[in-house]
């Protein structure tokens, strides 16, 4: 069973679980690469990418287990620094691994890394950071590099790339003397990856800033038995649209508005009333909403780039012209063609998408290819008129898990097929 089969125009009505970050997960698991003993972490659902990370960790000599949704890794028993090819194309997320194996082991072999399809997305800005702390690589394809030892240095990234912080940091907390990231990303799951490492005992500073210290440690120690990772603000991002395509009353628990801010904006006052208490959103759809003028996508606090196919997808049931600009992944409108299957009306100029809303899209054949614009057909299909087959629920569960659990207790007409 490889796709989803949704009838369209039922209203959501209900509660939402979401559960902790794919994007905060991701570099966590990694990051136990730097560690001798077992962690615990807490409401980690299986995700495609997650178990994949996870096999690529046992490939290396480690252990997970999973206790309910509890995430058990051990890297005591580590031994090869060597990327498995096969599992390392599954993923983008494989790269993060380069970082906390060069720290441990002054040496790795790897693959270039795989993941969603959307434009050239190159690995050279991971490569030229680590160099800058002493690594020397070599080769294209297959990648070698080693370092005598890690040595801290002052890194001013050409561009906020969530991906090459997160590497630079893990590396950085081994290494010898003080790393000083410039113009570093400061999305929230660096955040939380930062608060993981210094409760082990790292010394990190400036974690949600443009300029993030590391003082270098010689070990990490075990301070705690369970870290809960943050939630998953584009899960969040993702029911809200659901809801609002459909129509109905949702309460999504475990959101964190400050991490949703930028969403919350363009939909605060589209016929919906939102309303917020502690870790949980409220939303209530009073009718047919309008266009949401113009959207640009950038590194957070921006409007987040995973969800530029969902609110594309959104927009195209409003009323009026929205428009939504590109600025992160060049080739990310994949959506485009499968929405105009279901008779929506969008013309692409370059880096952007206008959107000229018209009401209901009509249900179609579509293929998910890649996992954020998957998460935008559903948006669309559960609004549309008529039953539509989404294709490649493999990829939308690589960021969503029990998608069609969770949207059937909300009450949409959702089955696997």
């Amino acid at each position: 069973m490889n796709k989803l089969i949704i009838s369209g125009q039922n209203k959501l009505y209900g509660k939402v679980e979401v559960m902790s970050a794919k994007n905060a997960l991701l570099p966590l698991i990694a990051s136990c690469v730097l560690l001798d003993f077992e962690v615990g972490f807490l409401n980690c659902p299986k995700l495609g990418d997650v178990v994949v990370m996870l096999d690529i960790i046992k490939s290396l000599g480690g252990k997970y287990r999973y206790d309910g949704d509890t995430l058990y890794v051990d890297c005591s028993s580590l031994y090869i620094p060597e990327l498995p090819c096969e599992l390392s194309k599954k993923i983008r997320a494989s790269i993060f691994l380069l970082g906390p194996l060069i720290a441990r082991f002054r040496r790795v072999s790897a693959v270039t890394p795989g993941g969603c399809n959307f434009g050239e997305r190159p690995i050279d800005i991971h490569l030229d950071s680590l160099r800058q702390l002493g690594v020397e690589i070599s080769g294209k394809e297959n990648l070698y590099l080693r370092a005598e030892k890690l040595i801290g240095s002052r890194i001013r990234l050409p561009f906020p790339s969530v991906g090459v912080t997160e590497n630079l940091i893990m590396a950085s907390c081994l290494a010898d003397g003080e790393t000083v990231i410039t113009n570093c990303a400061k999305e929230p799951e660096i955040v939380c990856l930062c608060n993981f490492l210094n409760k082990l005992g790292a010394k990190i500073v400036g974690a949600g800033t443009s300029k993030i210290c590391v003082e270098g440690v010689k070990k990490l120690t075990k301070n705690f038995a369970y870290y809960k990772p943050i939630t998953d603000r584009v899960e969040v991002g993702t029911y809200l649209l659901a809801t609002l395509n459909t129509g109905g009353e949702v309460e999504i628990n475990g959101a964190n508005f400050l991490h949703n801010v930028s969403l919350i904006k363009k939909i605060y006052n589209n016929t919906c009333k939102l309303t917020f208490e502690s870790d949980k959103i409220y939303l209530k759809c009073c009718g047919v909403g309008s266009s949401l003028g113009f959207i640009k996508t950038g590194p957070y606090p921006a409007f987040p780039t995973d969800l530029q196919s969902p609110i594309l997808a959104y927009a195209c049931s409003l009323s009026g012209k929205t428009i939504i600009e590109e600025t992160v992944f060049k080739n990310r409108f994949s959506i485009i063609p499968e929405l105009k299957k279901m008779n929506a009306d969008i013309t692409l100029q370059g880096s952007k998408a206008i959107v000229n809303g018209k009401g209901k899209l009509n249900g179609a054949i579509l293929n998910a290819n890649d996992l954020r614009s998957g998460a935008g057909l559903i948006i669309s299909a559960l609004g549309a008129e008529g039953v539509s087959e989404i294709i490649g629920l493999d990829i939308i569960e690589r960021g969503y898990f029990d998608i069609d659990k969770k949207l059937r207790m909300l009450g949409a007409n959702v089955t696997k097929g």
